[in-house]
């Protein structure tokens, strides 16, 4: 198999444990793994604001961030290569047909690393929507606020009834994806998934994709697989992604990354953690 340069891990589910956290364990496969001459790269739904407040510090430096399953990617969260946006007469559509067809579920977009809403948010919503304790509340925006901002994400929770009807009006002019436990709808600009910002950051580095490695768990992680030469589920992950892995490590509350990471030298050999 071709030489391992290149190691992408996912957050959520997968590097992150089920308290939002890098273990010590996990941190210091990373780190290693990076000490050895691996890059580093990041590869999230989340927001670059969320990144800064949920990976430790030392981690932040190490190499590119995918953000927005691939709307933005960052060199260390500084320096943006590259911003995709959806536009703006489809953002106004997807929140009109909303409000016309599924009034129980709410819409947050993403607009220049802030997360804006229509209204104030509770306590369960936010936490729907993985927004970490203390991190800053969603702001108010006005239907004039959405018409002129650039938009690089929506978020649709409690749509897993309407996701269907969502991807026959849409499914031609943005990327939908259902995830967390089929409780929040991601919707991307069309050409947006993590495997298109890994083809951003891969360019930069020098690096083919069939010497990727990555780690993930949940449905946005699927073209993320499809694209790298060597993907690896966790335990926890969804089943349809464990069925294209090139192999299953352990949950992400198990420190699965860091046990996969560990072997890395030889990974020739390497054998399901899970199996």
């Amino acid at each position: 198999m071709n030489t391992i340069r290149a190691v992408v891990l996912d957050l959520d589910g997968t590097l992150l444990n089920s308290a939002k956290e890098v273990s010590a364990h996990s941190r210091r496969a990373v780190l290693d793994c990076c000490a050895r001459g691996h890059a580093i790269i990041i590869a999230t739904a989340r927001p670059p604001r969320s990144v800064r407040e949920l990976l430790p510090r030392e981690l932040q430096q190490l190499g590119y961030w995918i953000c927005y399953n691939g709307g933005v990617v960052t060199d260390r969260g500084a320096v943006p290569l590259h911003v995709a946006y959806i536009p703006n007469d489809t953002v106004q559509s997807v929140y009109r047909y909303m409000e016309l067809h599924d009034r129980g579920s709410y819409v947050t977009f993403e607009s220049g690393d802030e997360m804006w809403s229509f209204r104030e948010l509770n306590e369960d919503e936010e936490k729907t929507l993985g927004i970490p304790a203390g991190a800053p509340k969603p702001r108010v925006m006005t239907e004039g606020h959405m018409a002129e901002r650039p938009i690089t994400k929506l978020l649709i929770s409690n749509g897993n009834g309407i996701y269907e009807a969502l991807v026959r009006q849409f499914g031609s002019e943005v990327n939908m994806i259902l995830t967390d436990n089929r409780q929040l709808i991601q919707i991307m600009p069309v050409s947006v998934s993590k495997a298109y910002g890994l083809r951003i950051a891969l360019e930069r580095l020098g690096i083919t994709a069939d010497q990727a490695m990555a780690f993930g768990d949940d449905y946005n992680d699927l073209a993320l697989f499809e694209h790298c030469g060597y993907p690896v589920a966790m335990g926890n992950a969804v089943r349809e992604l464990q069925a294209i892995a090139r192999t299953v490590t352990l949950t992400n509350d198990e420190d699965g990354v860091a046990v996969v990471l560990e072997q890395l030298p030889g990974l020739g050999g390497l054998r399901s953690p899970a199996g």
